[in-house]
């Protein structure tokens, strides 16, 4: 469960968010909208910690103000952001990259146990990749070098399904996506929910809401909260855009 209460962001006393009040409860679907520059990434990043923007209010995280935490610290709390713009990093091995960030979630979570070996992960991980249409030849690949973009939103899919976090930020995760692999995500986002989590969902693409098990779509502009509502406002979106 997250709450946010009066939560304003800025950069370089630059207003990008205005006295935010939003509430995402335990097990549900949440789309933020909005043009561009209206504030939704901005939101995304404030919630993860990112050090660019100054943040004054309270994000509770179950109950605990989380303001103060590191990105590090909230990703260890169980919140996942995912990339826009996912870098190619040479010279390291999918799995490798996969390995390294579980080992250090699975000591954090159990600091008197060894994390399992090479092999017993790779079974791990291999048997998580029928459900995601991965191939498992990329896990050999170096991380997202040359990979489409549907083949890095698997990857960052598979990172959630082994972190199993419980705040699931998507970010534009739709972006550049073709049919199966936005097929492959609905899917997921659907299983996510049915698993109690809590998911927040950023996106301009309104046949991926349409889609999706939709709790509450909230709408930004200007760094405020134009309009919130159920599933029924998309409707409406689809008429109107985002206008009152």
């Amino acid at each position: 469960m997250l709450t946010i209460k009066n939560l304003s962001v800025s950069i370089e006393d630059t207003s990008i968010l205005s006295a935010l009040d939003l509430f995402f409860p335990h097990g549900t679907i949440t789309a933020i909208l909005g043009h561009n520059g209206s504030g939704k990434s901005s939101l995304a990043l404030s919630l993860m910690g990112h050090p660019r923007y100054e943040v004054s209010g309270e994000i509770l995280l179950n109950a605990e103000n989380i303001v103060e935490l590191s990105p590090s610290e909230r990703h260890h709390k169980g919140i996942f952001l995912s990339f826009q713009n996912i870098p190619e990093i040479p010279g390291i091995q999918v799995i490798e990259y996969l390995r390294t960030i579980y080992n250090s979630h699975f000591s954090r979570e159990n600091p008197d146990k060894k994390p399992p070996s090479l092999f017993v992960f790779k079974r791990m991980v291999e048997k998580l990749l029928p459900e995601l249409h991965i191939e498992k030849e990329l896990l050999e690949r170096e991380l997202f070098v040359g990979f489409s973009g549907g083949e890095k939103r698997k990857i960052e899919l598979l990172q959630v399904s082994l972190l199993n976090p419980s705040l699931i930020i998507l970010d534009e995760i739709d972006s550049g996506l073709d049919i199966d692999a936005i097929s492959v995500l609905q899917e997921q986002i659907n299983k996510w929910k049915a698993e109690k989590k809590t998911i927040i969902i950023i996106s301009h693409n309104l046949h991926l809401l349409e889609n999706l098990n939709i709790d509450t779509i909230t709408i930004l502009k200007d760094g405020e909260i134009l309009e919130s509502g159920d599933k029924k406002l998309l409707e409406k979106i689809k008429q109107d855009g985002f206008t009152q």
